[in-house]
């Protein structure tokens, strides 16, 4: 039977995430595709039968439910992947901060339970002298 982790161990667990998160460089969604194209210059290699034509390289991604695609500069294309990567691992550090919050909330109830629980088994206090002071029979003998 594995140990469940103390409240304290978990917020420590949390915190750790939102560090990572803080430390994200530049983040950028999508994927990254190669793509072949001619530039319609009859003299130009692409123009070749069988040739495959000038490479590119294109961002595909999603925005608002629609596909966009931009041609990304041979000369960001190494900048590109570590910002796209970077989104990657925002979206991995949220689920595991999604799953890190979710076991802080769980550990957060079940110590409520326990105190409400320890709360009900006490006994109530014994007070040393009554609250209120007792009648003595003279005292109720003189009215009469």
């Amino acid at each position: 039977m594995t140990a469940t982790p103390t409240l304290d161990a978990l917020e420590a667990q949390r915190q750790q995430v939102l560090d990572q998160i803080a430390a994200l460089g530049d983040l950028r969604p999508g994927s990254l595709t190669e793509s072949y194209r001619t530039c319609g210059k009859p003299t130009c290699h692409c123009a070749q039968k069988g040739a495959r034509g000038h490479s590119q390289w294109l961002l595909t991604y999603r925005v608002g439910g629609k596909t966009r695609t931009r041609a990304v500069p041979r000369k960001a294309l190494e900048e590109t992947r570590a910002q796209i990567a970077e989104c990657q691992r925002l979206r991995e550090l949220v689920a595991e901060l999604i799953e890190v919050s979710e076991e802080v909330c769980r550990a957060r109830a079940q110590a409520a339970r326990r105190e409400a629980a320890d709360e009900g088994k006490k006994k109530p206090a014994r007070r040393s002298s009554p609250s209120r002071p007792m009648p003595n029979s003279t005292a109720c003998s003189a009215r009469t």
